[in-house]
């Protein structure tokens, strides 16, 4: 359990930094599909296929945000494409208990990212 919520903290941490610079489609896939191979013991041919889909869902989710320009949201619909196909392509990809281990690890990452946003309601 120790070890679920220190990857958890450590994906977390990847993610801000990741955000906070500007790295390149091909560095975040690599962390991204690292953190995948830490913790759902990937087989080599799943890294590289998860790798090559990471590639290229980043690349063409940064050409939208590119093209949206400075400030713009990418098309929202579009955006939800990229991120279906590349779902699409762990879910084939994954086997059962490593779909399972993601999805809690995705749980707890959203847990602990709606926990750091700070709460909105009336002060009355």
């Amino acid at each position: 359990m120790k070890k679920l919520i220190l990857s958890i903290a450590f994906f977390v941490a990847i993610t801000g930094a990741t955000f906070a610079q500007k790295k390149t489609a091909e560095e975040r896939a690599t962390k991204s599909t690292e953190m995948m191979v830490t913790n759902l013991s990937l087989s080599v041919d799943q890294k590289s296929i998860i790798y090559n889909a990471a590639v290229e869902k980043n690349k063409a989710s940064d050409a939208l945000k590119e093209a949206a320009g400075e400030g713009n949201k990418p098309d929202a619909d579009q955006m939800k494409a990229i991120n279906q196909k590349y779902s699409k392509i762990l879910k084939e990809t994954l086997n059962d208990d490593q779909k399972a281990k993601l999805a809690e690890i995705n749980a707890a990452a959203k847990a602990a990212k709606d926990a750091q946003k700070p709460k909105t309601g009336d002060a009355n």
